[in-house]
């Protein structure tokens, strides 16, 4: 059997194809082997570094969160205890103030009434009997009288012609005189009282009471405002026989 000699030639470029390709596995093969080797042999691998910074800064993103939120609690916690220390400021300072007030130590303005206390002018001029001329004239009862109304009227602070009364405060009468808390005060007499002015001007004016006498002789006037001032209570305040009881302590 004879070859074709020429058909062989011309496809000579199958062959070197195929030799190619030969080639290109083992250089692909030498290739897979050796970073496979490389590998084995510790070649560095960037992943698992990666996976570690990561973690690392996981964690301290972690820490910072847990100390901020534990430096909110702590400005959260003197915030409350600031309040706390000037609302507690606060209701003491409020305590003193009315405790001031109560002692009358300290000069007070509101809305209440002015009664102004003066003698008779219906007083006949020609009378000169004394028993009757002293029906027609301000005693320190009278004065006595409406304070103690207006106490129990509800008034708040009191004065008598700029007299702060308080609790140890008199009115009398020392022969032709009227002294309050010891000193002398004329007529007209200027009762200042600071309360409800609607509930005090009907405690004097309701028929039968105590100024009732007073309304029949002219001998009291009355009036509504809405600021008044009473003066603090301008004598000692100083205690030589008494003492404070406090709680918890035994007494002797």
């Amino acid at each position: 059997m004879s070859i074709n000699m020429s058909s062989v030639r011309g496809k000579s470029w199958v062959f070197q194809v195929t030799a190619l390709c030969i080639v290109l596995g083992m250089l692909l093969a030498l290739s897979l082997k050796t970073q496979r080797q490389a590998a084995n042999d510790g070649v560095p691998n960037r992943m698992p570094a990666l996976r570690a910074a990561f973690s690392a800064s996981k964690q301290e993103n972690l820490r910072l969160r847990k100390e901020l939120a534990d430096f909110k609690q702590r400005n959260e916690d003197m915030a409350r205890q600031q309040a706390a220390g000037l609302s507690s400021a606060k209701s003491l300072e409020q305590t003193l103030n009315e405790s001031k007030m109560l002692a009358g130590t300290v000069a007070v303005r509101g809305a209440g009434i002015v009664v102004t206390l003066h003698d008779s002018p219906k007083l006949d001029p020609s009378e000169t009997r004394a028993d009757v001329i002293e029906n027609y004239v301000v005693h320190d009862s009278d004065i006595r009288a409406i304070v103690d109304e207006l106490f129990a009227s509800g008034a708040e602070a009191i004065s008598v012609n700029d007299q702060r009364l308080i609790a140890n405060s008199s009115v009398r009468c020392v022969g032709p005189v009227v002294l309050v808390n010891s000193v002398q005060v004329a007529p007209p007499y200027l009762i200042t009282a600071i309360g409800k002015s609607n509930v005090l001007d009907k405690a004097l004016t309701l028929p039968g009471g105590v100024a009732d006498a007073l309304f029949l002789l002219d001998m009291i006037e009355v009036r509504r405002q809405s600021d008044l001032l009473v003066p603090a209570y301008a004598g000692s305040t100083r205690f030589s026989v008494a003492h404070p009881v406090l709680p918890g302590k035994r007494q002797k």
